[in-house]
């Protein structure tokens, strides 16, 4: 019988032999973060908040697009900074407790200023929301590498698992927070409302940053190795020779860039409900609930799945159910004039595939590195992929565009066209799990 999280083998013991420990920290922390990202989601919240400030869908989509890009753009430098520590626990500290703060001024910011300087307060949460995803990714790489020394590679995607069913449970009381908040304009008026949201999601991500103090990295055993981690720019130079030399890696890049794409619309989801299908805005609880319940479906998918078959399975199938969301979307409309009754619902299911499919999108990816690389590799590879990746930055102001000039319908078609051929894609990856440890017993 495998163990669970709270049980060891006495491999776990010998090789990791704080892994209780450690793991009950890390999903807790990867809880408590979940919970907190709710409250400042660009699909949701926050998507919402700046389409108060300003009507225009492609300044609003060009703003999601940086917002996602802040946390992929430093990654090779945060890579490369990886590469070169002894341990990774130190650096995770400094990153997340040196830039996660920045939320709490936000929320003040917002509160005061929202109503009479909407310009204004747009570019300071853009700047505030970037600061906090671009620490997040010098928190972030160092991070999967501490996960890798911590936790054995058959217990990864249930300890990650579980901290993202645990998020999705405070998940799902943070979707009828935000319903509460945002419909009761009496009790919580704009733009107070939404400065509370952003503030209680700040102090749950805080919680998240105490449960790393409680993580014990060991010290690693025997001799650092003779060879020099390349620096940043070393890496920048030598990246088109790594990329040709490493077939598969230049596949998995090209796969999630793909897919990366494949998001488009999702920034437009609830513009769209809002705008066109008539919902208010204090629907948006109910999508946050529903897209957290889908992110506790995906935390099962990755405990379950990624263990017993492996980060490309995985891939594979968070790409299909990434294909759900925009058909749900392109069928809302022809629903809405025959049976308008069930838009809600369906709205709700297309929420609940969005939580599965991009909760853990990046995980298949970083575990297929984790696999299939040399440990010293690992946080230059993790860092060259997401920032790569970074292109697909362009995405929401593609999908903007789209929606400006052409229709929602139109976007919600090409975001579909990316998931299809990032699964095409996927099909020629190799399986790096022959490489894995094999599952223990009892």
């Amino acid at each position: 019988m495998a163990t669970g999280v709270g049980m060891t083998t006495t491999r776990d013991q010998g090789n990791y032999p704080h892994y209780k420990r450690n793991a009950i920290a890390l999903a807790l922390d990867n809880a408590f973060f979940g919970t907190g990202a709710n409250f400042i989601s660009t699909a949701t919240v926050l998507m919402t908040f700046l389409a108060t400030l300003t009507s225009n869908e492609v300044l609003i989509g060009a703003a999601v697009g940086l917002l996602n890009s802040a946390w992929l753009l430093p990654q090779l430098i945060a890579g490369s900074m990886a590469a070169r520590q002894r341990r990774m626990k130190p650096m995770v500290l400094k990153a997340a407790w040196s830039t996660r703060p920045v939320l709490l001024p936000l929320a003040l910011v917002v509160w005061l200023f929202a109503a009479e300087h909407p310009q204004l307060v747009f570019a300071a949460t853009v700047l505030a929301i970037f600061c906090f995803f671009a620490g997040d990714a010098f928190t972030s790489v160092p991070w999967f590498s501490m996960l890798a020394r911590v936790v054995p590679p058959d217990r990864r995607g249930r300890v990650v698992g579980i901290g993202g069913i645990l998020g999705g449970l405070g998940g799902v009381g943070a979707g009828m927070l935000v319903r509460y908040v945002l419909a009761d304009s009496a009790r919580f008026p704009y733009p107070g409302n939404y400065g509370l949201l952003i503030a209680i999601g700040c102090l749950s991500i805080l919680l998240s940053g105490v449960c790393l103090i409680l993580v014990h990295e060991p010290e690693p055993t025997g001799e650092p190795s003779a060879e020099v981690p390349p620096s940043f720019w070393q890496v920048l130079k030598r990246m088109p020779e790594l990329l040709a030399r490493d077939v598969p890696f230049r596949k998995l890049v090209i796969t999630k860039v793909v897919l990366g794409f494949a998001g488009l619309a999702g920034s437009f989801y609830v513009l769209y409900a809002t705008r066109e299908l008539g919902f208010d805005t204090a629907v948006t609880g109910y999508f946050v609930t529903a897209q957290v319940i889908g992110s506790m479906g995906s935390g099962l998918l990755l405990s379950y799945i990624q263990d017993h078959w492996g980060p490309l399975h995985h891939m594979r199938t968070l790409i299909v159910v990434a294909m759900l969301p925009p058909l749900c979307a392109l069928l809302a409309g022809p629903l809405r004039a025959t049976w308008p009754e069930a838009v809600l619902p369906l709205y709700l299911a297309l929420y609940f595939f969005a939580g599965v499919a991009w909760t853990n999108i990046g995980w298949p990816f970083f575990n297929w590195i984790l696999e299939a690389e040399p440990e010293q590799h690992q946080p230059l590879y993790i860092g060259l992929l997401n920032t790569i990746s970074a292109v697909s930055m362009l995405a929401p102001t593609i999908g903007g565009l789209l929606v400006r000039t052409v229709s929602y319908q139109a976007a919600f078609c090409v975001g579909m066209g990316f998931a299809i051929a990032a699964l095409v894609l996927s099909f020629s990856l190799p399986s790096p799990r022959h490489r894995a440890v094999a599952p223990s017993a009892d």
